[in-house]
């Protein structure tokens, strides 16, 4: 009985606790409300280009990769609403595929354009896939002009509502 006493009072008391774990906190990533790191990007054309360069500017940063439809679609999506639109925001698109040769050929595809499209090799295995916590789903992330983060995972529709376009 003694045993049984003790177990039960063990059972409860983590049952107790474990209404104490601050649920509300994120668990991955980075969120509104945070300033988004210094990324240094390599564009396909081996040019450079850091976040911190683009301060003073609304920005959409896209996570994708070609193999990962959702955020492709995202990526596409996002990249044909900004172009259509007269939004005083830049499109920085982040591509994760470990082949150059599949993501140009996604691009042409995708009739995107380069010149603000960023590849990063190491795919699944760079720092910065890591530090994002990308592993169950890749994010975008509208930053403004001093580098706060103030939406993610935005949508055109969601975008016109927040730029009023």
């Amino acid at each position: 009985m003694k045993y049984v006493n003790f177990c039960l009072a063990a059972i409860l008391s983590l049952a107790l606790s474990s209404g104490s774990v601050k649920k509300d906190l994120p668990s991955t990533g980075y969120y509104p409300g945070e300033t988004i790191p210094d990324i240094v990007l390599t564009g396909l054309g081996g040019e450079r280009l850091t976040l911190h360069e683009l301060k003073g500017k609304k920005v959409v940063l896209n996570f994708w990769a070609s193999y990962d439809g959702p955020s492709r679609a995202a990526n596409v999506q996002l990249y044909h609403f900004l172009s259509q639109q007269n939004a005083d925001v830049m499109f920085v698109s982040v591509s994760f595929d470990e082949n150059r040769n599949v993501l140009q050929r996604t691009l042409a595809m995708d009739h995107l354009e380069t010149a603000l499209c960023f590849h990063i090799e190491e795919g699944r295995d760079a720092e910065l896939y890591k530090d994002f916590r990308f592993s169950n789903g890749f994010s975008n992330y509208l930053i403004d002009e001093k580098g706060v983060i103030t939406a993610t995972n935005v949508t055109p529709d969601r975008l016109r509502l927040i730029l009023e376009v």
